[in-house]
């Protein structure tokens, strides 16, 4: 068996852990590049809605990605409609309309199961067989048109990564945190999400890990993207490929399952938790409409939009299928805020 028989993920699931540790050093040694620093290997076991995967992490410059074994006989897309989803979860009046829900309302009335079943299946990309090749891929998508170079502490303020990228940007950096005055201030002070510096520097909150993800920046659009992705030896991820890792192939509309209520109840933080956390293949895919996810494509995954407070309009978006109506444009220009990518290094015969 070589080192692609052994990644098809019809044989990797089976596999020793012996085995799957000798394929993943080669994977390392053969594919990533010589230039780039390695470390923090560790093979981890994950499961999502009863989809299980044994498979490893790493750090590549500083940045996890995650083995995601190949698929030769993909089925991707979506053809099914609400199949499985409990009509209680479409058949809803919205809390609040918004312009967007107006406009799809106009057009597609949403009122019987063959409205949404028409709905659902023109927000999904075509039902299709692929093959997808074994890759390394980003755990978390990062900013458009940054580059990381490390994290700041929110305790103790201490940056860990590049000091010489870090430098220029420091005393900026620390501008937008102002030191309470009173013990008052002290109880209701916040701090940003976001920080955002045009052409110069973007930093975004990471809360679970007390710390600030910091990024370099400069104005990008897709074409730019995909050229300095290449530069920095990487792939983007195309549609089939995304759509793959997200959803491991499994025929379900959402990677979690159809559980969309997610509220105080005991079942709605069930599902916000399963929302949340890393898929079958341990990757953290979009868990809110806060922004779109790109491909090497005009094609882009996820939304950024307001929810209208109806369980399957909002969240349709997190569908492993969905597809933006919004199409990007070559040289639009992309901001941190809105636009998201994930690296990859595709693992095939050259």
């Amino acid at each position: 068996m070589n080192i692609f028989e052994a990644l098809e993920w019809t044989q990797w699931k089976n596999l020793s852990l012996e085995l799957k540790t000798q394929v993943m050093n080669q994977v390392l040694k053969y594919f990533v590049s010589p230039l780039k620093k390695i470390s923090n290997v560790i093979y981890q076991q994950f499961e999502l809605d009863g989809v299980k995967c044994g498979t490893f992490e790493c750090s590549i410059d500083g940045e996890r990605f995650v083995l995601v074994p190949g698929n030769q006989a993909a089925i991707l897309g979506w053809q099914s409609g609400i199949q499985g989803i409990s009509r209680h979860l479409w058949d809803q009046t919205p809390l609040h309309e918004n312009e967007t829900y107006r406009k799809i309302q106009k057009n597609y009335e949403l009122k019987t199961t063959e409205d949404w079943d028409i709905f659902i299946n023109e927000s999904t990309t075509p039902l299709r067989k692929k093959s997808i090749a074994p890759m390394l891929v980003q755990k978390s998508a990062q900013p458009v048109g940054t580059t990381y170079i490390g994290d700041v502490n929110m305790i103790t303020g201490e940056f860990s990564g590049s000091l010489e990228d870090f430098m220029p940007i420091k005393e900026t950096f620390f501008s937008y945190f102002k030191q309470p005055q009173t013990f008052e201030e002290s109880l209701s002070v916040t701090v940003p999400q976001e920080i955002f510096e045009e052409d110069k520097f973007y930093a975004l909150l990471v809360e679970a890990e007390e710390k600030y993800g910091v990024y370099t920046h400069e104005i990008c659009h897709l074409r730019r993207l995909q050229e300095k992705t290449e530069e920095e030896l990487f792939d983007l991820l195309t549609e089939d490929q995304w759509e793959y890792a997200v959803s491991g192939a499994t025929r379900k509309l959402f990677r979690w399952g159809n559980d969309l209520i997610e509220d105080d109840s005991y079942y709605g933080k069930q599902a916000a938790q399963k929302i949340q956390q890393p898929n079958m293949f341990g990757l953290y895919c979009p868990n809110n409409l806060s922004y779109w996810e790109l491909t090497d494509s005009m094609y882009l995954k996820t939304e950024k939009a307001e929810k209208v407070g109806h369980p399957l309009f909002d969240h349709l978006p997190l569908a492993s299928y969905y597809r933006s109506r919004k199409i990007l444009a070559p040289y639009e220009l992309m901001s941190p805020y809105d636009f998201r990518f994930r690296k990859a290094i595709i693992i095939q015969n050259s």
